[in-house]
């Protein structure tokens, strides 16, 4: 079925009365284009949602304010420039998790331990992906946080490999805490702990973070810069000082395989 402008007609959408809050109907409206419709009118979009059009009106402007749709000389809307960075935000997660996957399974097939993905957004790190250990006793892991005073693996690996501006930023914003009796507490004795994770190409966490809980880190590099890393936790019975070597070895290739993905592609 074809509308008034020539297009195919977009699919039903909710109405707005149902949306729980102003957020909910902005999101609604920027949903309701698409490829096959492309531009809308406000008269469009009220009439599509059942909705006044002063009510439409607003939204569309709040929307329009924030460059995230634009008017043509025609009165119809469409997509504004706003929707480009987040786009590219979209494509780039999509394809870090399609390059990565395959060889965070095969890490965890072999070793049957929690492995993931982390990404350090400024002062945070975030968990792009996870994939829970197959024992038993497992441990859980957040989706994001702040990032602590470096005493896991991650964190460790992901300030040694920042470059020097961004390390100090975080120095200056983070203060020491003894999360066990094995965590690091000295600013000075860290540095030399980041220091020879950047020698040695991976970091090792040893019952810093929590008691019983061991983990092994290593970067995964984006044009050069280490943007994510690959961890394996597990805990310290199974990780044990005979099989450390060989699991070392592992998440590193995994990162390295990941890193070689990344630039073979466009990423």
């Amino acid at each position: 079925m074809r509308d008034s402008r020539g297009g195919r007609e977009a699919p039903s959408a909710p109405k707005l009365g149902a949306a729980n809050s102003t957020a909910d109907r902005a999101i609604d409206i920027l949903l309701v284009f698409s490829e096959e419709r492309p531009i809308w009118s406000a008269a469009e979009i009220a009439a599509h949602f059942a909705m006044p059009r002063s009510t439409t009106y607003r939204y569309v402007n709040s929307l329009r304010s924030y460059a995230l749709i634009v008017e043509d000389e025609s009165g119809g809307f469409h997509l504004g420039p706003k929707i480009f960075p987040l786009a590219r935000v979209a494509k780039a997660s999509a394809s870090i998790l399609s390059i990565s996957s395959p060889e965070l399974r095969k890490l965890n097939d072999r070793f049957g331990e929690a492995v993931s993905l982390y990404q350090r957004v400024g002062e945070k790190i975030i968990s792009v992906e996870h994939i829970e250990s197959r024992h038993p006793v497992r441990i859980t892991f957040p989706r994001g946080e702040m990032l602590p005073w470096p005493a896991t693996a991650s964190a460790k690996v992901l300030l040694a490999f920042a470059n020097r501006a961004d390390q100090e930023a975080i120095f200056r914003l983070i203060e020491p805490v003894r999360y066990t009796s094995r965590t690091i507490t000295s600013r000075k004795a860290l540095r030399k702990v980041l220091e020879k994770i950047r020698h040695d190409g991976y970091a090792f966490s040893d019952e810093e973070r929590e008691e019983g809980v061991r983990a092994i880190a290593a970067p995964v590099f984006v044009r050069g810069e280490a943007k994510y890393d690959v961890t394996l936790s597990g805990l310290t019975f199974r990780l044990t000082d005979e099989r450390l070597p060989e699991i070392i070895s592992a998440v590193r290739s995994t990162a390295s395989a990941i890193s070689d993905a990344i630039e073979s592609t466009d990423y």
